[in-house]
């Protein structure tokens, strides 16, 4: 029987206690703050799933204009069309403050008062995609890889997060620019970059999900 939850908070409580959402109750504020309607999380599900281009685009147009919106287009469109503008689009909407960082680590958690399981999981399974997918775009436009490897310091708050682990594969296929990107960072992020989450000579990850 499927369960209604009343609000986002009580959705955030829910998932933490079955370990799906670990941010849930930090960030319940910002998503009462940004609670879509139903209408639009039922589409960006859809979008999640779109097997081509056309159908991605036709649920965009009901799917709102909002940053959580055009994350799962983006990362969508880029799954089905791995080019560089599509990469470049994705690594435009890497977070740039608290809130962006809120909508890529609750998007598997319920966004709105009647939002089904099966949208939950659909956006949950992207939401698991992302760090991959950011790996792959930055291979096709290497020359934001200092913005990717900025990220990983706040991607890797979360104990589940990948993040760390899906950088090796940038790191073995563009070495120089991405040693290059992390030497750009100030020395007291560098310094925990190389020692708490990853190790840019050898191109492996310290940081790993709890989960290994």
């Amino acid at each position: 029987m499927q369960r209604a939850f009343r609000s986002p908070i009580e959705s955030c409580t829910f998932m933490r206690r079955v370990g799906l959402c670990v941010f849930c109750v930090a960030l319940s504020e910002v998503l009462v703050a940004q609670q879509p309607n139903c209408q639009e999380v039922a589409a960006m599900a859809r979008m999640a799933k779109a097997a081509s281009g056309a159908q991605l685009t036709t649920w965009k147009q009901k799917a709102g204009v909002g940053y959580r919106a055009r994350l799962v287009f983006s990362s969508r469109m880029f799954e089905l069309h791995s080019d560089r503008r599509t990469a470049a689009a994705l690594l435009d909407l890497i977070p740039q403050n608290e809130q962006q960082d809120s909508v890529w680590h609750t998007l598997g958690s319920f966004l709105c008062d009647a939002e089904t399981f099966d949208d939950v999981k659909l956006l949950a399974k992207l939401q698991t995609r992302l760090p991959r997918d950011l790996a792959r775009a930055v291979l096709l436009v290497p020359d934001k890889m200092f913005d990717y490897i900025s990220y990983a310091y706040v991607s890797t708050q979360d104990p589940d997060s990948d993040y760390a682990v899906q950088m090796q594969s940038a790191c073995r296929a563009k070495h120089g620019e991405f040693v290059a990107a992390v030497d750009r960072l100030l020395p007291e992020k560098r310094k925990w970059f190389v020692s708490k989450i990853f190790n840019p000579e050898g191109c492996h990850a310290i940081r790993l999900p709890e989960a290994e």
